[in-house]
């Protein structure tokens, strides 16, 4: 225990020296001022639609066809977060004194594009346990982007409920912010001076799609209803190495972060499905795009067929 906790201490001092550098360290601000990022609505997932035997498993493929507008989501009230003292050192937390560096800033224009590919495929595997109801699976699917999904839930005769967690690993935006650094700083007035204004453009960096959702469904008959809502951040915390060239030299910007509380987006998926035989499934619905940020929702119709074995 004593050797245990003696890592742990030499650890959190190394992680402070690396963050700081020294006793006074630079605090780097990187405030986005616009940023357009893809917001790809997910493959939607409402379990299987029918009643599995116990201790068995089920694979599938599907193929899904979307349609959706091209009209991008702008959203209100999107700031760039508070830099706390924490934020740099490990070792400090709300009850060690931390405090406020630098404050909230407003954002510009923020806002998510639509633009989910027309055309998505998946893989599932799904289990079903002997003694109970309890079923769990995955998927590793295309939407555009290459994405992975965990799921579990309870698979009765005429219903079945769920849970899942779903994370896309790159999909894109375009930022422009303002970098500067905070020279000095005190624990009453947080930040006192700055160092000289830079602006940067982005295009293209790349990022993941993080969420979590449930599903619900009611069949009978080959014939399924469902219900499946999802909230998922389209754009997760940006890092960037920023490289700035001048007819004297190159400075290099390297490691720092954008902080943008990332609005979540609420999907609410609501579909039909029919088992045409013992292997082929139809689906037909459509989700529902919405958020605290937006006055509008957001339609996206989906249909897919999917093979299972």
């Amino acid at each position: 225990m004593f050797m245990l906790r003696r890592f742990f201490l030499l650890a959190g001092a190394a992680a402070v020296f690396l963050f700081t550098g020294c006793s006074n360290p630079i605090y780097r601000q990187g405030n986005l001022t616009q940023g357009t990022f893809e917001a790809n609505v997910p493959e939607n997932f409402s379990g299987i639609g029918k009643e599995l035997a116990r201790n068995s498993s089920i694979k599938g493929f599907s193929l899904s066809l979307d349609y959706t507008t091209s009209k991008e989501m702008k959203m209100r009230n999107v700031e760039n977060a508070k830099l706390k003292e924490s934020d740099y050192d490990p070792l400090i937390s709300g009850s060690d004194g931390d405090y406020t560096i630098m404050s909230e800033t407003k954002i510009k224009d923020f806002r998510y594009k639509r633009n989910r590919f027309p055309v998505s495929f998946a893989f599932t595997h799904l289990f079903k346990a002997n003694e109970n109801d309890f079923t769990w699976g995955y998927s590793i699917g295309l939407d555009p982007g290459l994405y992975a999904r965990i799921a579990g839930g309870i698979n009765k005769k005429h219903f079945e409920v769920g849970a899942y967690l779903d994370i896309e690993f790159v999909n894109f935006g375009d930022v422009d912010f303002d970098y500067y650094e905070c020279t000095s700083h005190t624990k009453e007035n947080g930040c006192l001076n700055t160092s000289e204004e830079k602006h940067f453009k982005e295009k293209n960096v790349r990022q993941s799609r993080l969420g979590g959702g449930f599903y619900i469904s009611f069949y009978m008959h080959g014939f399924a209803l469902s219900y499946a809502p999802f909230i998922y951040v389209p754009a997760s915390l940006q890092a960037y190495d920023l490289e700035e060239t001048n007819e004297h030299e190159t400075t290099i910007y390297d490691g720092f972060h954008t902080r943008v509380d990332q609005p979540f987006i609420l999907s609410q998926y609501i579909g039909i499905s029919k088992w045409i035989n013992e292997h082929w499934k139809l689906s037909l619905g459509s989700s529902l795009l919405s958020n605290m940020y937006l006055d509008d929702v957001y339609l996206t119709v989906n249909s897919s067929l999917g093979y299972w074995f």
